[in-house]
């Protein structure tokens, strides 16, 4: 399995095939905003994409395609909010968490996802960069979320994947209330 050709370490097939087993044995599995990696990923899994609405069209076409070679891949375009049931999914799938400059938006999206997980599900980001100080960026963003045993490795230079569990149901729903009253 490898990525387009321009996806860099995040789609070299040591990284996707650490990523594949991560998740495997947690279904339903949600990539945000990831065309390119739903794509890659739902050859090996079933795939839920949910991604904004100006990649509608290239979400169309991905989804053909999918269809077309008789892979699992179902599209959602969704806007500000995530359409997905509570306690219904077994893994998300983050592309670029380290991207998003503010750390407590970064954090916040991650608590947004929470009501959605399953009690033994799982939040993965996958981070194109070979900086440390990067590295524990997303780590600290995974702690601010209250998520548990986080993980990381880099599966390839130049590849961060970090990976952790769903906190206890009760500490999500006090970590969502209060979102909730500051918005």
């Amino acid at each position: 399995m490898r990525g387009p050709l321009l996806s860099g370490a995040l789609g070299s097939p040591a990284t996707l095939d650490r990523v594949c087993n991560l998740v495997r044995s947690h279904a339903p599995v949600v990539v945000l905003s990831a065309l390119w990696l739903a794509e890659t990923l739902v050859a090996e899994i079933p795939i839920l994409a949910l991604v904004e609405e100006q990649k509608r069209n290239a979400a169309a076409r991905a989804q053909r395609r999918a269809h077309k070679l008789g892979f699992p891949l179902a599209i959602v375009v969704a806007a500000a909010e995530v359409p997905l049931a509570p306690n219904s999914v077994g893994a998300v799938l983050v592309d670029s968490l380290v991207d998003i400059e503010e750390e407590a938006a970064a954090s916040d999206l991650l608590v947004g996802l929470l009501p959605a997980l399953k009690p033994d599900g799982i939040v993965v980001s996958l981070d194109a960069t070979k900086s440390p100080t990067l590295e524990a960026r997303v780590s600290a963003i995974f702690l601010a979320a209250n998520l548990a045993n986080i993980c990381q490795v880099r599966p390839r230079e130049g590849a961060l994947v970090t990976w952790a569990r769903a906190p206890h149901p009760a500490i999500s729903a006090v970590r969502v209330r209060a979102l909730s009253i500051e918005a």
